[in-house]
Parts: structure tokens; sequence; C-alpha cells
């Protein structure tokens, strides 16, 4: 009856909870899994509560046997007694020898009794045996059903968590582009404040220019030679080779994503042949 248990649920349950990669965003379990991993689940349970009931009816059934047994054993033993007794009895002179018919027909009866408890006690020891071998297996079943119980538990508690942990993923991952196209326009618009500011500031020992009506031609000039000037440069940024680092971490630790990580090669040409050929140490030029 425990033949249709199904034993590949905990490869599936497992083979869903796999760890995530860094830079791609974890797949949330679909549904049906979940759906397919309680109703297993449900079923060990069922399965189990039925094997415990059957179990006890076995035992019962066993410990009725055993009693039977000892009835029967207590009965052969009385009757072996009596039969040595009638054998160990002498011979009376009015009584006729041992081989009348009366003696012989008693003999044969208590002979026959004697038998029929012999097989009765052979019987009942096979069926106490036979009983005492389907009470073991019912209570390794009983053990394994418990694992597999228990393993199913673990599973759904882990697909829970691992779905609540995806669907809170992308709400991050949203702020943090909003985040970084908000730094990115404050960083273009501090780069022109600053510019206007280096065209506006005087020099030391110059004189301040005189200020010009709103609309003239110089101070159109001045807002058009404002307008036109180009950004500066960005700064170049460097960087010290650390233990463990490779060009996609360091690609993601200054521009938040790895794939970025040939633009650091281009630019380290002289430093680096390939991008297995890190050496701890080692300055690198960040574009």
């Amino acid at each position: 009856m425990y033949k249709s248990i199904r034993f590949g649920l905990l490869p599936i349950a497992l083979a869903m909870v796999s760890p995530l990669r860094a830079d791609e965003p974890p797949a949330a379990p679909p549904a049906s899994d979940l759906a397919s991993v309680r109703a297993d689940n449900k079923q060990l349970t069922d399965e189990l509560a039925s094997a415990w009931k059957e179990a006890e009816r076995l035992k019962s059934e066993l410990a009725a046997a055993q009693a039977a047994s000892s009835k029967n054993a207590s009965d052969v033993a009385d009757l072996q007694k009596q039969l040595d007794a009638a054998k160990a009895l002498p011979p009376k002179a009015d009584v006729p020898p041992p081989s009348d018919s009366d003696t012989a027909r008693q003999l044969a009866d208590a002979q026959d009794k004697l038998a029929t408890s012999l097989r009765s006690f052979s019987v009942v020891q096979d069926e106490n045996s036979a009983l005492k071998s389907q009470v073991d297996k019912l209570t390794s079943d009983n053990a394994s059903l418990s694992q597999q119980l228990d393993a199913a538990k673990s599973s759904i508690a882990s697909l829970q968590v691992e779905a609540a942990a995806t669907s809170q993923i992308e709400p991050l991952r949203t702020q943090l582009r909003q985040a970084q196209d908000e730094t990115s326009l404050l960083a273009a618009e501090n780069a022109q404040l600053k510019t206007r500011v280096a065209l506006q500031a005087t020099g030391p020992g110059a004189t301040k220019p005189a200020p010009t009506r709103p609309g003239s031609a110089p101070a159109l000039a001045a807002a058009a030679a404002e307008t036109a000037a180009p950004p500066p440069p960005p700064a170049t940024k460097t960087y010290v080779v650390a233990e463990g680092d490779t060009l996609t971490k360091i690609a993601r630790k200054f521009y938040g994503s790895s794939a970025r990580w040939d633009d650091i090669l281009k630019a380290n040409k002289g430093v680096l042949k390939d991008e297995k050929s890190l050496v701890v140490g080692s300055t690198l030029t960040i574009p």
C-alpha cells in the first residue's frame, strides 16, 4: 500500500531553491510547483496517519496471538503431563493389559489432542513471526514517511522564503536605477555650475568687469560664451588591485554594471594583457 509514495519530491524542491546569481534577477518559483509540493505534503501526512493506524491494529493482533500461543503451550504441557502420568501407572491385577481397547482408545485420543495442540502451537508461532515482520516493516515505513514529511515541510518553507525575497528584489532594483539616474543628472548640473563659476571668476589683480545691461551686445556675447564653453574633462580615476578582484567586480564597483569590464581592459593595455592578468597591487586607470 506504500508503493505509491513519490520519492522524487526532494530533488524537485531542492532544484527550485538554487542560489541567485549576483548579476541576474532571481526567477520566482511557479505557483504550480508550490501547489504540487503542498499536495505531496498533505498526501504524505495522510499516508503516515494510515500507517500508524495499521501498525496499532497489527500490534493488537500480535498481542492476541501471543496470548493464544501461551494458552496452547499451557494445554500442551498439561496433556504431556497427563500422558506421562498415564504411562507411569502400573497395571492393576483386575484391569486388562494395556492392549485393551478402552485404554488404547484413551491413549490414542490423548495423542491426537497432543498432536493437534502441537500443530496449533506451530501455526500460532508462524503467525506471531509474520505479525512481527509486518510490525517491523510498518515501523520502518513510518520512519521513512516522517523523514519525507519533514523534508517536504522544509522545502515548502524554503520556497516561501525564496518567493518573498524575489518579490522584493525587483522594486529595489527599480529604486536603484532611479537613484543612479538622479545622481547622473545632479553630476551633470554640478559640472555646468562649476564651468560657469570658473568663467565668471577673476584672476589675482584683475579688475572686475563693468556690469552690462541685460539684452545689450556685451551681455549677449558673455551669455553666448558661457553657453558655448565646453564642460571640463572628467578627472581620471585610478584603482589599486586588491586580493580577489576581477575586472567584472571593479566595473560593478565604479559603474554599477559588470558589463563595462572591457572599457577598463582597453584603458589599461599597457598594464593588462587580458582580463585574467590582474596583479595584486598594480594601479589601474578607470576611464
